[in-house]
């Protein structure tokens, strides 16, 4: 533990009571980078106060070097005093920015959480909003705290039912680790609504999950509907979006609907993200004529998935639909 760091740390750096020991100075000096990095206020020139630190800097620095030799509980209180001493929410997102490598190691997992959460909930920057979200599913998942998550964010929807981060994190938890296609569909069904409020709408990305989730939750016409709507947003990505609608109008047992996207995904910019997607993407809709009856538009398409994989499994399965679909073709 550093000793007399809460309310005796001089601003020169120095740490008192820590002894001869380097590992209390290196990991202070780590934390003085840290926050010259993230662009947090410089050290004061006084000392602390009895009742806390000084400037924000001083506090966040304390609270890195005290997560550094374990002494949790003190860095944890180091960190809200940080938050105290900070004069906007942009600063505020810096310092939990800034603990998240160390809450990362520490037993208690809502530390992180919580900054995770604020992250998403107000940084500026929408990357880093989504980026957060993702991060915080996938630590709950490494610690076994899904379900804890989920609690703590419907808790929090309750307090807060338009909340854009939580609706999201939700949609996300029961897309992915938590599998369950009606909720997921629910969660991004009420932050569709909440953006319609303020004039915007689900993203492109966001629209397909949706659709994909009504596909998930057998309400294909739904999701047929909302693939070809998003489809027609983003050139790039209309290939593979009118595809996922041709494969769901055809589990849904409409054969002129499906065929008719089988059509729009060939006449599209051809899918070139990478050739594993190439791969399905050609792969699906072969399966889509195949399923339909029309063995030779099938053939094509599965020998160019063909080419486009390495992966033995892939290869085979094409091949042997490939066979198939050539005897039934000689067939007619």
């Amino acid at each position: 533990m550093l000793a007399g760091v809460s309310s005796g740390t001089s601003s020169s750096g120095r740490v008192p009571g820590a002894g001869p020991s380097a590992r209390p100075v290196a990991a202070f000096t780590a934390a003085l980078v840290a926050a010259a990095c993230l662009g947090l206020p410089a050290r004061g020139q006084d000392a602390a106060p009895a009742a806390g630190y000084a400037t924000v800097g001083d506090a966040v620095e304390a609270a890195i070097a005290f997560h550094t030799v374990k002494d949790y509980a003190q860095g944890r209180a180091a960190a809200a005093r940080a938050l105290e001493l900070a004069g906007s929410d942009a600063e505020r997102v810096r310092i939990h920015r800034a603990m998240l490598r160390s809450y990362r190691a520490a037993p208690d997992w809502e530390p992180m959480a919580e900054s995770l959460e604020f992250i998403s909930d107000t940084s500026e920057l929408e990357a880093e909003r989504s980026l957060a979200r993702r991060e915080l599913i996938a630590f709950a998942h490494h610690r076994g705290k899904v379900d804890d998550l989920v609690t703590r964010c419907e808790e929090r929807l309750a307090r807060e039912p338009e909340n854009e981060a939580v609706l999201a994190t939700l949609g996300e938890i029961f897309m992915r680790p938590k599998p369950n296609p009606r909720r997921a569909a629910e969660m991004l069904e009420r932050l569709g609504a909440v953006r319609a409020k303020a004039g915007r709408e689900l993203g492109v990305g966001e629209s397909a999950d949706l659709a994909g989730e009504y596909v998930k939750d057998r309400r294909f016409k739904q999701g047929a509907e909302l693939f070809e709507k998003t489809a027609a947003r983003e050139a790039k990505l209309a290939a593979w979006h009118w595809k996922e609608a041709a494969a769901a109008w055809q589990k849904g047992g409409d054969k002129e609907r499906s065929l008719a996207a089988a059509r729009a995904a060939e006449r599209s910019e051809p899918e070139a993200r990478s050739d594993i997607l190439a791969h399905f993407w050609h792969r699906g809709l072969a399966d889509v004529y195949f399923e339909a009856g029309e063995f030779g538009a099938s053939i094509p398409h599965y020998e160019e998935a063909i080419r486009k994989t390495t992966i033995d499994g892939y290869r085979k399965d094409c091949e042997q639909r490939l066979g198939e679909a050539r005897r039934k073709l000689s067939a007619t």
